[in-house]
């Protein structure tokens, strides 16, 4: 499987022949020897004991033996205690000192092949790992044997002693093999393709022979096979609807390419056509050969969403007409989305192993799970489609992390909404960008409100991944917009213009009580408008919707925020875009008014007549403005080639702009978004520079007053204002937690330079669960109706039941269901785990809801501190949580 692999372009170990001085021909029998070699954990005794009763020909149990370790431990163990130093004295110095650390590097990185690496200690009490209680001593001489035999087959011939520089380069390109051995394995492992050999005694060349032209098969039926690059198209013809380049779509049609990899950075505004201008880039890498795929990273499933099906139409056509690019959606609901599961080619395997252990599954059942979840394949396929948290998995000590990074290896990460994440996410996307342009990848970062001081941030850690000298690095980042950024050996900044139909201004009122909003609200929905409010929590919202939906002006009131089972979701979704959508008729909008939270600031092309919004940060809310007017419609609302409405107005509450504001400024008129939103210093800021320019300018000249480069960097610039005396305490607990989570990301990042190893992060085995997100980590519950004695999905949906009725909340909300509630439906619980593989799991929690007296849905949890809630849940309204027992 192995040397099948390396035989593809994407796969290919020639850099690190290049950089050793080998020809490709001995790196890659380096690397099958050492793919030969990682199983030989089996060969302990304590191992084969966890499948008694087998034939008497194979090796009897011994209840002396322990299994305390994994195999690829076992297997690590062995190669450095027996196997090593035996080839020592077989091969007259080639693995003795100093080049014995050289080849420890391959060892390492092909018996990692369950997804991290193996132990070097024991995790207890780091004393030195000894394997013998594991071990027979005629296991040990069989896996001496056994190793012998497959050197002398496919170990290559005439290699002088490595030295200590090849053993770091090889370190730095461990992570390749150790990806390849877990893909290789993976692979491998189907029985579908690999049935167990039952012949005695046969011989490994014959069989090597006939596993190749399986493996190739396998290959092919992974969707792994290469796919060529269409060669000589313009990059226009990627898009059968786009009949005028924009300024960008232009620019990135033509601008020069380097020879090596490279980052670009695009701002420009919303509707600017940024994500065609990725791809237009994209594309023209993948022409000039620095790279064979793309792959997307957005910041939400439901963003993630509209952008499948956006690239399922333009993705084929960068291909040759005979290939088969795989095109994949990479989240935790992708089977929730029809064009997906319709796009699957099924070839199902009906052939797995057994787990070998508890905790330790098979490579057979994590293929099954693999096919099943491909989130994990995602970053395989020739392109993908998913939230950024998959591509960043590839920089944290996360099983499978080594094949991700091997799945972004030769492929344009793309990356929209860059400056949406906090300090934390920021900190892994540039340890993404280092790891990513070290092992040769480019980039290309996407935002309408990117502050120049993140810019220079990202650009610097690309720089570095690329080892760029520091007199090239970006030292004074450019205040034009819109820019583009091309970063690599050097930095360039390119500005451009954008097109006449998103330049606009857009006025920005004011109201300081929410009485007044909801005045304003029923006035505008009285003269035939649509309206939205965005709240900045799911509570206010909630209240707002209660104030408004006796109002008799409105015609059609909707509530739409994150704590919805996902089948109710997505109809409220459904009917949003019915009603808001682009192609939104004066009939379906008159009258209608959203109540929503942040769900609808990036994903939803949504258009309405008047916006307002509660005090945010300013690239949130220039963001939310760009949901205001935002496509061409007569007076009455109707989609129209020219304008009818009269000019854009966004109404902000918030409280007054004061010079020297007091300590509960924003919470005493939003105590909830003040949890939501802790930098205060940063609404204050946010407040005085737009009630400073009284406008939104898109894109505005430079720093005009009111453009979006000088209204971002008013907030998050160097030049930004002083902060009053009564925010500076709130402002500095921000500065500090801010920087606790640039230290705790950059704790979390994998030390890539220590190469696969255990050292390479305190976390690759005691059980924590790194995060790709802090604060605002979720868990998701499963909402299911209690009827007679058993459990039945929320919604009863066809296909994926307990899919959809699954709702996130914040992790630190909910901990479990309450004792009662456990103990009432311990034994349908214990049944439905049975009985669905998705819900065996001790991270998942089903909760039963019943019909109290009063007909409402209820349940009883507990919290992160164990006491006990009371949920609350219809379609309507959708989760709440309320602390304390309420009477049933």
């Amino acid at each position: 499987m192995g040397k099948v692999l390396l035989s593809l372009p994407a796969y290919s170990l020639e850099p690190l022949a290049q950089q050793l001085g080998w020809s490709r021909e001995q790196v890659e029998a380096a690397f099958i020897f050492f793919l030969c070699v990682h199983d030989v954990g089996k060969f302990a005794r304590a191992f084969q004991g966890l499948a008694p009763g087998l034939s008497p020909a194979l090796v009897a149990a011994d209840p002396r033996k322990s299994y305390h370790f994994r195999h690829d431990t076992l297997g690590w163990g062995l190669w450095r205690d027996y196997l090593a130093p035996a080839l020592a004295q077989d091969t007259d110095g080639l693995f003795s000192e100093p080049a014995d650390e050289f080849w420890e590097e391959w060892a390492r990185a092909s018996m990692g092949h369950h997804g991290r690496p193996p132990l070097d200690a024991h995790p207890a009490n780091l004393q030195p790992l000894r394997i013998e209680p594991s071990f027979c001593a005629e296991d040990i001489a069989a896996a001496r044997s056994y190793t012998r035999q497959v050197m002398s087959h496919w170990f290559p011939r005439d290699l002088p002693a490595p030295n200590r520089k090849q053993a770091k380069i090889l370190r730095h390109h461990s992570w390749r093999l150790a990806g390849l051995s877990v893909l290789a394995d993976w692979l491998g492992s189907s029985q579908r393709d690999f049935a167990y050999e039952t012949r005695p005694g046969i011989d490994l060349l014959e069989y090597w022979q006939s596993a190749q032209a399986k493996a190739e098969k396998a290959v092919a039926r992974a969707g792994l096979a290469h796919a060529s690059v269409r060669p000589h198209e313009s990059p226009f013809a990627l898009f059968d609807y786009l009949r005028e380049p924009t300024p960008l779509q232009a620019l990135a049609s033509e601008l020069p390419l380097a020879a090596s990899p490279q980052l670009f950075l695009l701002e420009d505004v919303t509707g600017a056509g940024k994500t065609e201008a990725a791809l237009i880039l994209a594309y023209r890498l993948m022409q000039a050969g620095l790279a064979h795929g793309l792959y997307l990273g957005l910041p939400t499933m439901a963003t993630a969403n509209q952008m499948y099906q956006r690239l399922a139409t333009v993705y084929r056509a960068m291909y040759a007409v005979d290939a088969r690019p795989s095109l994949i959606l990479a989240h935790g609901a992708r089977q929730l989305v029809d064009e997906f599961r319709q796009g699957i080619v099924r070839d199902d395997n009906p052939g797995g192993d057994e787990d070998y252990a508890v905790n330790e599954p098979s490579a057979g059942s994590q293929c099954m799970a693999w096919l099943a979840d491909n989130a994990k394949k995602a970053l395989l396929a020739q392109v993908g489609v998913g939230t950024l948290d998959q591509a960043l998995l590839g920089v944290l000590p996360t099983r499978h992390q080594s094949l991700r990074l091997l799945g972004l290896a030769g492929k344009v990460l793309i990356a929209d909404e860059v400056h949406a994440y906090d300090p934390y996410m920021k900190t892994l996307l540039k340890g993404l960008l280092h790891a990513h342009a070290r092992q040769g990848g480019s980039a290309i970062l996407l935002s309408a409100t990117l502050p120049g001081r993140m810019r220079e941030e990202l650009s610097l850690a690309f720089q570095g991944g690329l080892r760029a000298p520091a007199e090239s690095r970006e030292t004074s980042p450019s205040m034009q917009y819109p820019l583009v950024t091309h970063v690599h050996q050097q930095v360039t900044h390119l500005p451009c213009e954008t097109r006449d139909s998103v330049c606009r201004r857009v006025q920005v009122r004011w109201q300081d009580n929410e009485a007044a909003v909801l005045d304003l609200i029923r006035t505008e929905a009285a003269r035939g408008r649509c309206v939205c409010w965005i709240r900045n929590t799911v509570d206010d919202a909630r209240r707002a919707y209660g104030a408004l939906e006796t109002a008799p002006e409105i015609q059609g009131l909707t509530l739409f925020h994150s704590r919805y089972a996902m089948g109710d979701r997505l109809d409220i979704e459904d009917g949003v875009l019915r009603r808001f959508g682009k192609l939104s008729s004066a009939v379906q909008r008159a009258g209608q008014v959203l109540v929503a939270t942040q769900v609808v600031e990036q994903s939803l092309d949504l258009d309405f007549d008047v916006l307002v919004t509660d005090l945010a940060p300013m690239d949130l809310l220039i963001q939310r403005a760009g949901r205001l007017h935002r496509h061409v419609r007569d007076a009455q609302g109707n989609p129209s080639e020219s304008p009818g409405r009269e000019a854009p107005c966004l109404w902000v509450l918030a409280p007054p702009a004061e010079a020297s504001p007091a300590e509960d400024w924003y919470a005493a008129l939003l105590p909830g978004a003040s949890v939501v939103y802790g930098d205060v210093a940063c609404l204050w800021l946010t407040r005085m520079a737009l009630h400073e320019a009284g406008e939104i300018v898109s894109p505005g000249d430079g720093e005009e007053i009111g453009g979006v480069r000088q209204l971002v960097e008013a907030v998050y610039g160097e030049a930004a204002r002083a902060i009053p005396d009564a925010l500076q305490r709130a402002s500095q607990k921000h500065l500090g937690e801010a920087m606790a989570e640039i230290s705790h990301g950059n704790f979390n990042l994998l030390k890539f330079d220590r190469g696969y190893a255990s050292d390479s992060s305190d976390a690759w085995h005691d059980g924590t669960r790194i995060p790709t997100r802090l604060g605002d980590e979720t868990r998701t519950l499963y909402l299911a109706m209690a009827q007679a004695d058993q459990l039945l999905p929320w919604g009863q949906a066809e296909a994926f039941p307990w899919e959809y009725a699954a709702v996130r909340v914040y992790a630190a909300q909910v901990s479990g269901l309450a004792p009662e509630w456990s103990a009432r439906f311990d034994s349908a619980l214990r049944a439905l785990r049975t009985r669905y593989r998705l819900l065996d799991d001790e991270e998942v929690l089903v909760v039963p809801l019943i019909l109290n007296e009063q007909g409402r849905n209820m349940a009883m949890l507990r919290d992160g501190k164990g006491r006990i809630l009371t949920a609350w849940y219809d379609p309507i309204s959708g989760l709440f949580l309320e602390k304390g027992q309420d009477a049933r």
